[in-house]
């Protein structure tokens, strides 16, 4: 399918697609670097020549692409860029839907598969592809079925685990199930907490320019098919088979789940528990390399210039490393 791009709103050199229906729904929006996949202001590092690879980053719940230092990153380093907004997330948002929804781990699936099919027909390469926390367990599944799609996979924070381990996963997913049946889009009694957004919008003393109509104060309010659809997930991913190609885990070093604001959760990630995310992903990752980083947010590649430099440059060398192993 031939996609109709258009200009996005983060400027010059960057366009979006909307990817169509699929079997579980609208598939979501492919956000590319360039009309051709490579930035009209950004030219390739000169060590690094012409793209001779490509680069998909999937964004987290809640969440949208809105980080073009990752775009001018994978540029100057000899990749086409592209992002994904998954669907019922940022540019996939449209009048009438459920921010946040997406009912099943096929859903995700089928979404992920259309923007790597679209990168592979456009860019000519399996892509390395990149995943956020939710994302980041989409990318970690795709990757389960699909690894000859794909040059690489890079969990960013990725959401492997349920909160409290498997079995507590187990059980939630159990519980869950006829509800979501009956009710898909029922929403559940939580608490929202907007720790994320304050420790990384510039208004709340982050360093980034947020649309709070696509990326709210609070996280998106929890529905009982999505929390099912993400547990249901990481059951699967469990149950599958482990991944051999390569993955690099990009984290924290440290992480504080607490109820209550406390300032040194601008330099922790304030999501996700670190020690079973790296339990889960050596549990699933044949050849895994860790780029833990000190002081590091939920996503490290927000967090202050100091300390997303350290992960660029973290990142930089495993992905000159790659290339060398490849030629």
């Amino acid at each position: 399918m031939q996609l109709a791009w258009a200009p996005d709103f983060l400027g010059r050199g960057v366009e979006y697609a909307s990817l169509g229906r699929g079997l579980h729904g609208e598939l979501g929006t492919l956000i590319r670097f360039g009309p051709d996949g490579t930035a009209h202001d950004a030219e390739p590092d000169a060590t690094h020549g012409q793209p001779s690879g490509a680069l998909l980053y999937v964004h987290g719940w809640s969440d949208y692409f809105f980080n073009l230092e990752l775009a001018h990153f994978a540029v100057a380093r000899g990749f086409t860029f592209y992002a994904l907004d998954l669907p019922e997330h940022g540019r996939s948002l449209a009048a009438g839907e459920m921010p946040g929804f997406v009912g099943s781990a096929d859903h995700y699936l089928e979404s992920v598969g259309a923007a790597v099919d679209t990168v592979r027909r456009e860019a000519g390469h399996a892509p390395i592809l990149m995943g956020h926390s939710t994302g980041g367990l989409a990318a970690a599944l795709y990757a389960q079925r699909s690894a000859s799609d794909l040059r690489a996979v890079v969990l960013s924070s990725p959401w492997l685990v349920p909160h409290g381990g498997p079995t507590a996963g187990r059980l939630l997913e159990a519980a869950l199930r006829p509800a979501s049946l009956r009710w898909p889009r029922g929403r559940l009694p939580l608490p929202s907490r907007g720790y994320f957004w304050r420790a990384v919008a510039k208004e709340a003393g982050g360093e980034w320019e947020l649309r709070e109509d696509l990326r709210p104060r609070n996280a998106f309010p929890v529905r009982v098919g999505w929390l099912h659809g993400v547990l249901e997930g990481q059951r699967m991913l469990r149950a599958g088979p482990r991944l051999e190609l390569p993955v690099l885990l990009l984290a924290s070093t440290t992480s504080d789940l607490g109820l209550v604001w406390r300032e040194h959760m601008r330099e922790r990630d304030a999501v996700l528990s670190i020690a079973p995310m790296r339990r889960a992903a050596a549990d699933l990752c044949v050849n895994l390399d860790e780029a833990l980083v000190e002081r590091g947010l939920h996503d490290v590649l927000l967090s202050p210039t100091p300390v997303r430099n350290e992960a660029y440059g973290r990142l930089g060398r495993w992905l000159d490393e790659l290339g060398a192993d490849r030629s």
